[in-house]
């Protein structure tokens, strides 16, 4: 190698990335085992269980992956854009009418997460960005839009005149030919690939890796990079992998993901083996925390066998699929009287009788008293973080 070269893609044998297997065998062992966990749980709770955890990742997914960016989007807005997306009813949730950005994102994570056997290909990446910025700007400036970058692309930080370059990409006259081997080379590698298949969690290290790496558009690849990372864990885990956020885990550690990643760019060598065992011990992290969604999926289960063994009427069985619908955090302040009278359109005296009824035969906790009483599923977990008092307190 030689010396004038500062980024792994100056690398003479670019882009054949490589790692020491015995090296990253903990990392990977470990990831596999909070894999298998969650996989278990999901199979236990059915494709029909996991749409409330997949309602809670996707959104989790959204707000984390624009947080890392800078972005801050409404949490409720976006909850309500995906649930409608999913088909599930949450009442009274906010319309995120005008938030072209965050449809835009939803439509992103919608196509990664969902469309897992189409081909990763240069259009379908132009696409997502295209979606990311459809006003064409990013911030206050007009950017390329669906197409690859035509400048340089650097990553600084630091004062004007002080500024640290922390990674360069590739000039972008060598970007159609870096990514059409990207492209080419994710889609070969697919698990499922009857060419050369590759083992579906280093497939999704190293996917990042290498698309960051290329950086080919001018704003937007984070996002697209960790798009690319839920399609590889998608095609690896199938359903079950829309529950696993990895934008929440790189946003709890998000300084040591960029220096992870700047070491991996630095690199003199074209060994990636500290950047993969990095990125296996968050998907095993992420995998072990979307595991615990799955408990509270499995409650779900055993609050709807409990359901059943009472004669209950339309209108307590509709108001609690709505709840257990919306999951633990997707009714803001509890059920109460004026939620389920505006549900089943019933009387006042009716619904408040209703929810003392639930609450007497254990199906419903009550929190608070009087105008600020609120009721929830008797699940585990589902009332701890709900205000003693509301702020529009209701009988």
């Amino acid at each position: 190698m030689q010396s004038y070269q500062k980024w792994i893609w100056q690398h003479p044998e670019w882009p054949a990335l490589v790692f020491d297997a015995q090296a990253i065998q903990s990392a990977l062992g470990q990831a596999r085992r909070c894999q298998g966990i969650l996989l278990g749980k999901a199979q236990a709770i059915g494709l029909e269980g996991l749409a409330p955890h997949v309602l809670d990742a996707l959104t989790q997914e959204a707000l984390t992956t624009s947080s890392i960016e800078g972005e801050k989007l409404d949490p409720q807005s976006v909850r309500s854009s995906v649930a409608r997306r999913l088909g599930l009813d949450i009442h009274g949730a906010p319309v995120a009418e005008g938030r072209r950005n965050i449809e835009g994102l939803l439509d992103v994570l919608q196509d990664a997460t969902q469309n897992l056997a189409a081909p990763l290909t240069q259009e379908r990446l132009c696409s997502w960005h295209a979606a990311l910025f459809p006003s064409g700007f990013s911030g206050m400036q007009r950017i390329d839009v669906g197409t690859l970058r035509s400048g340089k692309m650097e990553i600084v930080s630091g004062a004007l005149g002080h500024q640290k370059v922390h990674y360069e990409a590739p000039p972008a006259q060598s970007l159609e030919q870096q990514l059409a081997a990207f492209v080419g080379w994710f889609n070969a590698s697919h698990p499922q690939s009857g060419s050369d298949p590759l083992d579906g969690l280093l497939r999704a290290a190293l996917s990042h890796l290498w698309f960051e790496t290329l950086h080919p558009f001018d704003d937007g690849n984070g996002r697209i990079g960790r798009a690319i990372l839920q399609l590889a864990l998608g095609q690896d885990m199938g359903p079950p992998g829309r529950i696993i956020t990895l934008s929440r885990q790189i946003e709890f550690c998000k300084g040591q993901y960029y220096a992870a990643l700047e070491q991996a760019q630095r690199a003199k060598s074209m060994d990636v083996a500290p950047w993969m065992t990095w990125m296996l011990t968050q998907v095993g992290l992420a995998a072990d925390c979307a595991s615990q969604t799955m408990d509270a999926a499995l409650q779900r289960i055993q609050f709807q066998a409990s359901m059943a063994s009472f004669a209950l009427n339309e209108r307590k069985q509709k108001t609690l699929k709505k709840m257990l619908d919306a999951g633990p955090k997707g009714f803001v302040g509890g059920m109460t009287t004026r939620k389920h009278q505006s549900i089943c359109q019933i009387s006042t005296p009716t619904a408040a009788r209703d929810l003392i009824e639930l609450e007497q035969i254990g199906l419903l906790t009550r929190q608070g008293a009087g105008r600020s009483t609120r009721y929830y599923p008797a699940i585990e977990g589902w009332a701890e973080d709900a205000p003693s008092v509301a702020s529009d307190a209701e009988g």
